[in-house]
């Protein structure tokens, strides 16, 4: 794929808590700094409902989602044409959740669960870049090069410099605490999260620390367990290890 003057379609993939948003911001700013004059269009799906036209047209369409209802799924892996997939260890996925958006375990491990299976349908896809998120590439700036060569963009310097200063961490707290005042943010009705649907940020991304290994202090060894036993194909296919807790 080349951005060009044709734009295309990206199809954003991520477990929770996989540094999706982050990738989303970044591409969104890759394309603006590579390919200003294409239009750029951002969108997240859940289910088919939400995934309007996908027909050919000169913009750059970033779709970003977890996971989404099987009519969604087909939709996308036809039309996108480069996809980025981020994952995470499953058990700190679920550490996460529990924590920062306060699921239940049962619940954590279900959202964990079905975005792991369908991060791992595409992961060997051909359109494929699959990111770990425990290499670090959110604090590598070597990441917004690789993700340029996928879009089939140069990417210079100085661009790479201020894309990867402007999504520091630093940068994205004080964008989330600076939301409520921000016009379009809306509010989730069962939890009063914040939501910037241009962005994607959640207030519930604050103050993240981004540890690995987490889980083992946050989960019970039975919780644990019960990740462990889920996923175990999914552990083994994605090089983790599987065996862990016993």
């Amino acid at each position: 794929m080349r951005l060009g003057r044709d734009g295309g379609i990206v199809w954003g993939l991520g477990m929770y808590a996989s540094g999706s948003t982050w990738l989303f911001n970044v591409l969104m700013k890759l394309a603006e700094a590579t390919a200003p004059d294409v239009p750029r269009e951002g969108r997240f799906v859940a289910s088919l409902g939400d995934v309007g036209s996908l027909a050919k047209a000169r913009r750059l369409l970033l779709v970003k989602s977890h996971e989404t209802d099987a009519p969604a799924e087909a939709a996308l892996a036809a039309a996108a044409e480069v996809v980025f997939v981020t994952i995470r260890d499953p058990l700190d996925v679920v550490a996460s959740v529990m924590q920062y958006q306060k699921r239940d375990f049962a619940g954590a491990l279900d959202l964990a669960a079905k975005s792991a299976e369908q991060c791992g349908r595409f992961a060997a896809d051909s359109r494929a870049l699959v990111l770990r998120y425990e290499a670090g590439f959110v604090d590598d700036p070597a990441t917004l090069d690789r993700l340029a060569a996928r879009l089939g963009v140069a990417l210079p310097v100085a661009d790479r410099t201020r894309i990867f200063a402007a999504t520091r961490r630093r940068e994205v707290e004080r964008h989330i605490a600076g939301m409520a005042t921000k016009p379009g943010v809306l509010i989730h009705r069962e939890s009063g999260d914040l939501l910037d649907p241009a962005t994607h940020w959640h207030s519930h991304h604050a103050n993240r620390t981004g540890e690995v290994g987490r889980w083992k202090r946050a989960l019970t060894t039975d919780q644990a367990k019960e990740v462990q036993a889920r996923l175990a194909p999914w552990l083994a296919a994605q090089l983790y290890p599987v065996d862990r807790v016993v």
